[in-house]
């Protein structure tokens, strides 16, 4: 079923704030994701907890998304990363999980169909940037929840395997490295 997006999702601004390089909270980067869309495990920036700060903190199941630039992306936050704030790079959406399931939204919106969507509400300018009600106003194709858990489940198997993939692929270039620099090495002896 086809629903617009503001009907099953709220979508605010992301923070804007000076950084530091320690803090009690992370504040999320664009340049903190991998190619992948996948947090990288290193934050670049962190905030201190203020009252200001506290109303940004992002709550279990929030959609983070990329609308400015030449990258969009969704990531799905969960408690378990720890208390982070999203930067104005990003837009925070809430959506109703009696509706759609976050990490559902999170892959649909890195889908190659959302992708183009995005890059043409995008284009015409030289950063692209999407609108707080163009995005709103993307219809959304919203299946049963089961079908939407097994689309998450094949999206984080299909995640899993490009980790491992890269993962073989470092080690296949450490030990060619070792081979060769014995080779090497063993040529000027």
């Amino acid at each position: 079923m086809e629903k617009v997006f503001e009907n099953i999702a709220d979508l605010q601004f992301g923070l804007y704030e000076k950084p530091v390089e320690s803090g009690d909270t992370i504040y999320l980067q664009v340049k903190d994701f991998d190619a992948n869309n996948q947090f990288s495990n290193e934050p670049s920036a962190f905030l201190n907890s203020d009252e200001k700060s506290f109303k940004h903190l992002l709550k279990d199941g929030d959609v983070i998304f990329v609308a400015k630039g030449f990258r969009n992306f969704a990531w799905t936050y969960r408690e378990s990363f720890g208390p982070a704030i999203a930067s104005s790079i990003f837009f925070v959406i809430k959506v109703d999980t009696s509706e759609i399931l976050p990490e559902y939204l999170t892959t649909l919106f890195n889908s190659t169909a959302y992708q183009q969507v995005f890059q043409q509400l995008g284009a015409g300018s030289s950063i692209p940037s999407i609108r707080k009600s163009e995005l709103e106003a993307i219809k959304i194709q919203v299946p049963p929840l089961e079908l939407q858990r097994k689309t998450v489940m094949i999206n984080e198997l299909y995640l899993k395997e490009l980790q491992l993939t890269t993962q073989i692929i470092d080690e296949k270039q450490k030990y060619y490295n070792s081979i060769i620099n014995k080779l090497i090495t063993q040529e000027h002896v």
